[in-house]
């Protein structure tokens, strides 16, 4: 990846290889507070655009109703015009789009890390016993567009 990159938030690492960061990647740490959890839920959700050519990935978020985002991405449409930096064929494959809450993830899973603190047992099981803690966990999609 160079350096610098465009790009409002945080590099995480210029080197896209997960063996290469302990599986970092080349990621970038969103600085928007709106941009995800509580402040995401606040402001109604947003917009998440991806770009993927044979010579780049990019991605933006916009809050909605914020008045910059492009009338191309609020009305539905495909289209933005980008620059190219990097070899994208060499180092990612194809994608797939996947939307999960993850309860028990790659950290929750590990029971040592979950028997923590106030915590205790693990957690398939406090999610089995508590279902009533996840009651606003859940996704509200409008919609999920692909274009190619």
């Amino acid at each position: 990846m160079p350096e610098p990159r465009s790009m409002t938030g945080t590099s995480v690492s210029d080197n896209c290889d997960v063996a290469a960061n302990g599986n970092a990647g080349c990621g970038v740490h969103a600085t928007a507070p709106n941009s995800y959890g509580p402040g995401f839920n606040a402001a109604g959700g947003g917009f998440y655009v991806m770009e993927r050519t044979t010579s780049f990935i990019k991605v933006w978020f916009w809050s909605r109703g914020d008045p910059t985002v492009p009338s191309d991405v609020s009305s539905g449409a495909a289209s933005v015009n980008t620059d190219a930096f990097c070899d994208i064929n060499a180092h990612f494959g194809a994608h797939n789009i996947i939307i999960n809450l993850t309860f028990c993830g790659d950290w929750a899973g590990i029971p040592s890390f979950f028997d923590q603190g106030s915590c205790s047992g693990d957690c398939n099981t406090f999610v089995n016993n508590n279902p009533s803690a996840f009651e606003d966990a859940f996704w509200d999609i409008a919609a999920v567009r692909v274009y190619v």
